[in-house]
Order: structure tokens, then sequence, then C-alpha cells
């Protein structure tokens, strides 16, 4: 009896409890943490600026708490070391690789310090300090990671202009601590919206797809409904394996028909991934069919980083324009109540990617010509045709917005005027435009050139977004300001005089760029790289992985003590 509570005791006060001198452990674990913490920056936070602040905020954390260790009781682990270990394992599910946060090297060390029971010796007093201060940088490198981005890569990306959340990274530390929240803590920094959630399920999905051995390829060729070819067994099992079908395998090696099952399953594919749906299997469907398993992994967590970049809660009510998707989502506590295709910019005139806060629409807008077009199209098709400004209903203003004769204009200052488009169906703007003011002049307008919205590929703008259902975005919008009726809201489009009306409750604008999406229906949608802004992520991830996994093996090397 008397040994089952002495064995008791001891598991209740923990591994520091089975230790002889612990007190005189603990002194020399803090007195390693102030010699690491008071030392020169680590090799392990020289790699880059991130790396830099995070070691500022470390020092701080331990200058704060007079450098008492906050994962090492005397030197055994704390079960606070064990929750951040479980949590950097859950890194993988976030698509971000432990290792970056040497998982594998914190479990060894955990497994050696906690190995036996009345014969733990745990840590190696100075061991114990240079890992704390490690366990320390780990998590708040991993909430940094997990708050605004992988190490901040946001702000490599000057194309990225959606201003992120500030974060506290220490402050979120301390205060997970003192609630023993580690796990939970870090769990909570994860991008709130339902998209973020739905690839994070894509990705565990697809690296099962993957265990299973992918999906086949298609051999270069052309298949119409109807057709009979070997080659459709192979297409129903690379359909089945992405899920877009779900009907019986032809027998391999047999012409087998290109059935009306599999022509509809191709067509779903074919909208999934941004193809006309013409149900043909051609070298745009094969070219798409054929992207490996591991490119899609890698883009689908590629996509998650991007959510990272995002304030974690966008609002009950929002705006969202995703620009190689080519549409425009308005979200609502969580649904989706409005959606329509949009045109965006070109490859050299491209949307922006911002975020700002809608706050008024133009009825029966005016056009005002941007310099940029003014000078590079306006004005040499003013010089070559005489009537370019009658035909498009433009006219010229002076500096002090008084109408000029376009013949008195001198030419040889140009931009000493300006060009405006008056109200009509014709207008560029076509008769409606949203207003979101920024630097970028950039907003949600109507279009005289509806037929773009058929197409499967809609870049075609200066940089402005051109909106499929202007009505529909218009009521949505005045829905609060019963005055505005959809039969006011035509008249208004078509009164040829210019209306401004101030929105009651601004609503946020984002602008931004997502290859990869789930739709709230599950459906998994993928899209060409439009601004080859995932080129330039993907070249820039790598960099900044290398850099971490030096950041590790850096770490592994200061935490280990020659024995």
């Amino acid at each position: 009896m008397r040994t089952t509570i002495v064995a008791v005791a001891l598991l209740a006060t923990g591994c520091a409890g089975l230790q002889f001198g612990g007190a005189d452990r603990q002194r020399e674990t803090a007195e390693s943490v102030r010699e690491s913490v008071k030392g020169t920056t680590p090799a392990y936070a020289k790699y880059d600026p991130e790396g830099q602040k995070l070691w500022k905020l470390t020092r701080a954390f331990y200058e704060q708490r007079e450098f008492l260790p906050a994962w090492i009781e005397g030197t055994s682990p704390r079960p606070q070391m064990k929750a951040l270990m479980r949590a950097l394992s859950a890194a993988e599910h976030e698509g971000l690789d432990p290792e970056l946060y040497t998982v594998s090297m914190l479990e060894k060390k955990h497994s050696e310090a906690t190995r036996g029971f009345l014969t733990d010796k745990g840590f190696d007093p100075a061991e114990a300090g240079t890992l704390d201060v490690w366990l320390t940088y780990l998590y708040l490198r991993y909430a940094s990671d997990l708050a605004d981005g992988l190490s901040n890569l946001v702000h490599a990306d000057k194309a990225w202009q959606i201003a992120p959340e500030k974060f506290d990274a220490r402050a979120h530390l301390e205060a997970a601590l003192d609630a023993n929240r580690v796990e939970e803590s870090l769990a909570e920094l994860t991008p709130r919206n339902g998209e973020y959630g739905r690839l994070r399920e894509l990705l565990a999905r697809y690296r099962e797809q993957k265990a299973r051995g992918g999906w086949p390829l298609m051999p270069n060729v052309r298949l119409k409904p109807g057709q009979k070819s070997a080659h459709v067994a192979t297409l129903a099992r690379r359909l089945a394996a992405s899920g877009d079908y779900t009907g019986p395998i032809p027998q391999a090696g047999i012409a087998s028909p290109y059935s009306p099952a599999l022509q509809a399953a191709v067509k779903v594919f074919q909208r999934r991934h941004g193809l006309a749906d013409d149900g043909i299997v051609g070298p745009a469907a094969i070219a798409a069919l054929n992207v490996p398993i591991d490119q899609r992994i890698e883009q689908v967590a590629m996509n998650m980083e991007r959510w990272r970049w995002l304030p974690r809660d966008l609002g009950e009510r929002y705006i969202l324009v995703n620009i190689p998707e080519m549409r425009l989502d308005v979200y609502e506590s969580g649904t989706i109540p409005l959606s329509m295709r949009v045109v965006v910019g070109k490859s050299e005139t491209p949307t922006p990617i911002f975020n700002d806060r809608m706050t008024y629409l133009v009825f029966s807008p005016y056009w005002n010509v941007p310099p940029g077009i003014a000078e590079g199209e306006t004005l040499p098709a003013l010089l070559n045709d005489p009537d370019f400004l009658a035909r498009n209903n433009m006219e010229v203003l002076d500096a002090s917005g008084n109408i000029v004769d376009p013949e008195t204009m001198d030419l040889t200052d140009p931009t000493a005027y300006r060009f405006r488009q008056k109200p009509g169906t014709h207008n560029s703007l076509g008769l409606v435009k949203f207003m979101f003011p920024n630097q970028f002049n950039v907003y949600l307008h109507d279009t005289p050139s509806g037929s773009l919205f058929e197409r499967a590929t809609r870049s075609f703008s200066h940089g402005c977004v051109r909106v499929e259902d202007p009505v529909a975005l218009a009521r949505y919008l005045l829905r609060d300001q019963p005055a505005w009726t959809a039969d006011r809201i035509r008249e208004a489009m078509h009164a040829g005089q210019e209306t401004s009306v101030k929105l009651k409750t601004p609503i946020p604008v984002y602008l931004g760029y997502w290859t990869a999406r789930v739709r709230p229906d599950n459906t998994v949608q993928f899209r060409p790289d439009v601004y080859r802004v995932d080129r330039r992520l993907s070249a820039r991830l790598d960099d900044r992985l290398e850099r971490l996994r030096k950041t590790a093996a850096a770490a592994a090397k200061a935490t280990t003590v020659e024995k």
C-alpha cells in the first residue's frame, strides 16, 4: 500500500519531483536561459529579418519573466512542451512541413528526457536552457506563420496589397502559457473562413489519393462524343480518381464508346478548371487532366498560404472577387446569397490585389478616361480620326473642368486636358459603377460588352472589374433603402444623368487571387495562373523554406550538448 501511495505522489509531482537537487537544476537551467538570451543572436535567428524580429520577441519574453524557463521544469519537460510538439506536428494539416519546426528532434529529446520512471534524469541543464529558448522561438515562429503567412512571406510580394491583421505573437504566447492553452492557442490562429477549412480537407484527400497511386496520365488524344477508343478506360479512371465520375470503368485495352455519362463528367471537369464545357477531350482538357497530383497538392498548400495573408475574420458581410476564377461572390454569415461572373484585367493591365470598403454607387456614370489610357489610346485615336470623340460620345475638359472644343486643343501639351465619356448605353462603364475609393482607381462596374461573360477566359479589362449582373448587385447593396426598388434602379441606370447613392453600411471588398478553391457546395475549382502569381510565390517559398531548413539545422546543433 505504501509503495502505491508513493508512486501516486511521484506521479502527481511530475518529472521534476523525481530529481534530487531539483532546485539546483532549476537555477542552472535558468542561468542557461540567461546566457542563451543575453549572448549573441543564435545562428537560427540570423537568416532573415523575420528571424531577427522573432529573436527580439524571444529576448523580451524572457527578460519580462526574469529568465524563468517556460517549457522545462528543472531539467524535465513540462506538459506545455508536449502540447507545443503536438501543435507543431499538426502543421502538415495546414500545408506546412513539421520538420521546419524540428518536430523529429523535439520528439527525440523529449523521449530521452522522459525515458523510464524512477530512473529519469531529464535534460542536461545547459541543454535545457538553450532548448527552452528554442521552444519559445518555435512557438513565436509557428504562431506568426499561422497568423501572417509563412515567415511573413506576404511582404515579399508587392502585387499583394491586402492588409493583414496586426498580430502580437509574444502577447499570444504569454496568454497561452498563463491559461495552459498552448495547443489550442495555435489552432485558433488559422483562418476562420470556411474556404480555408475546405482547402485543408482537400489537401488531406489529395494526399490520400497520392498514397493510393495518384491518377493515371491521359495520352495526347482527342475524344468526341460518341467516339470509340481504347483510351476511354483511362479517361474514366482519371475522372474517377478526382471524383468527377462515379460510373462503371470500361475494360482496359478495349475500344469503348465515349458515353454520355463520361461526357457529363468531362463537362464537370472542364467547368471546374475554367475551360469551355463542350465535352470534347482536346489539348486544353488533356493538359488539365495530366497535372500531376504532387503539383495539385503543392497548389492547394500555396493557396492555403494566401488565405493566411488575409485578416482571420473578414466580417459577417463582404464581397470577394477571385481574379483567376473571374468570379464575384457576396458573403453573408457564411452563405453566398449572390454570385456572378466578372471580367478582370489583362495580363499587361492586371487587376490589383487589394481590399477596401465600398461606400457608394453611381448610376449613369461618366467615364473619366485614366491618363494612361488617354495618352496611349484616346489621343492617338483622335489624331487619326477627328470624329473619334463624337462617335464615342466623348468630350474634352481643361484643367479647370470646363468643356472645350476638341478643335481648339493645344496638342503641344496634351496633358493639359482630360477626356471623359458621357453617360449612356455605350459608356465603357455601362450604366452603373460600384465605388470603393482606392489608390489604384479601380472599381466594379457594368459593361456594354455583355457577350464577354460567355467566354471561359475573361481577362479583357484595363484593371477594373466588370460585373455580369449589375442590377442584382445594386439591389443587394441597396436592400436596406426600400425606396431603391428594382424599377427605380433601372430607371436611374438609363436616366442619362449621373446620380450617386451612398450606402448606409459600407461593405468590405476583397480583390484576391486563388488558383485553387473549394466552393461551399464542395466543388473543387482550379484555375490557370493568369498573372503568374503562383510562379512567383513558388520561387519565394522555395527560398524561404531553404532558409527555414537552415534555421532548423542550426537550432538542432545549438540545443545539443556534446556528452
